[in-house]
């Protein structure tokens, strides 16, 4: 059977091109520079930023300007200085000392300063420093605390704890439950503090020793009238009532001491029997040393004695 159609040879031979590709051929409309959203919120932000600028600008001209008045405005001259803490310090010296070396207005006032200098005042351990606007300043000072007695050319001088010369010894201290340490160099006040370094290193290891001591029993400290530390490499004690001179060394001052101590018959013994005994050394771990003390001649007695008498502890 023949199907017949209408259409010519031609067209059934043509090829069938397909329709344009609408979204390729669509040109995109040229926008003019500065157009763009991306641009728009830039200079937006260019401006709100430009805006800021000036605010901060004007607020540092409008701080420096108060600073530059507050400066040179009397309302805050210094006012008042406030102490507090001080027993043996003169407060009113102090106030009239920041007073005196330190700017009149207060925020010229280097706190830092102050403190550096107050902290040279003998008895001052340290100082707190508050500024209190408009025009006061505050000072808390913690003071130095009596603590050891020394002996220096004969006068018996207060030092604290780390061996800072205080004051010649004066009884408003109270009782320092402490003997007497001798054996610190200089010959007076000045001449201490030329030897602080070395003072303070000898005090200090006088107190170590102290403290190991009295670790045993306090009652050991109370019997104790004077610290040889002239060596603080071989320290000696001097007991009350006593003249003989106790021989502790460098180490196991709790050990050497408590075995003396407590054994006391063989020390009178001895006192009985010879002349007066003038060192009892205690460094040797198997025996106690005593020494006796020479005598006068014209008594009869041991002149020039060297005796050593030994006894296994």
């Amino acid at each position: 059977m023949e199907i017949k159609t209408n259409r010519s040879r031609e067209a059934r031979n043509a090829r069938i091109v397909p329709p344009p590709d609408r979204a390729r051929s669509r040109r995109k409309t040229p926008r003019n520079l500065g157009q763009g959203p991306m641009t728009g919120r830039r200079f937006a932000a260019l401006l709100r930023t430009a805006r800021g600028g000036g605010l901060l600008v004007a607020l540092v001209a409008a701080a420096a300007s108060a600073w530059i008045y507050a400066l040179n405005a009397e309302a805050f001259n210094l006012g008042k200085v406030r102490v507090h803490g001080c027993r043996e310090l003169d407060s009113a010296g102090l106030e009239a000392m920041v007073a005196r070396e330190f700017p009149v207005n207060i925020l010229k006032i280097d706190l830092g300063e102050v403190r550096d200098r107050i902290r040279q005042e003998t008895w001052v351990r340290d100082v707190e420093i508050l500024r209190v606007l408009p025009s006061d300043l505050v000072l808390y000072v913690r003071e130095r605390v009596p603590a050891v007695i020394v002996e220096i050319s004969g006068a018996l001088m207060v030092t604290d704890n780390e061996g800072i010369l205080l004051d010649r010894y004066d009884p408003r201290f109270g009782k320092l439950d402490v003997p007497v340490f001798r054996g610190v160099l200089g010959e007076d006040a000045e001449t201490y503090e030329m030897y602080q370094e070395e003072n303070s290193a000898r005090i200090h290891r006088g107190m170590e020793m102290l403290a190991e001591i009295a670790s045993g029993s306090p009652r050991y400290t109370r019997i104790l009238s004077e610290v040889d530390i002239s060596d603080r490499n071989n320290l000696k004690v001097v007991l009350v009532d006593d003249t003989a001179e106790v021989i502790l060394g460098e180490k196991d001052y709790l050990k050497r001491f408590s075995k003396f101590i407590n054994n006391p018959s063989e020390y009178r013994k001895l006192k009985d029997q010879y002349a007066e005994i003038e060192r009892i050394d205690l460094r040797f771990d198997s025996q106690i040393v005593y020494r006796l003390r020479q005598t006068d001649p014209l008594k009869g007695k041991t002149a020039g004695l060297e005796e050593q008498r030994r006894r296994n502890p």
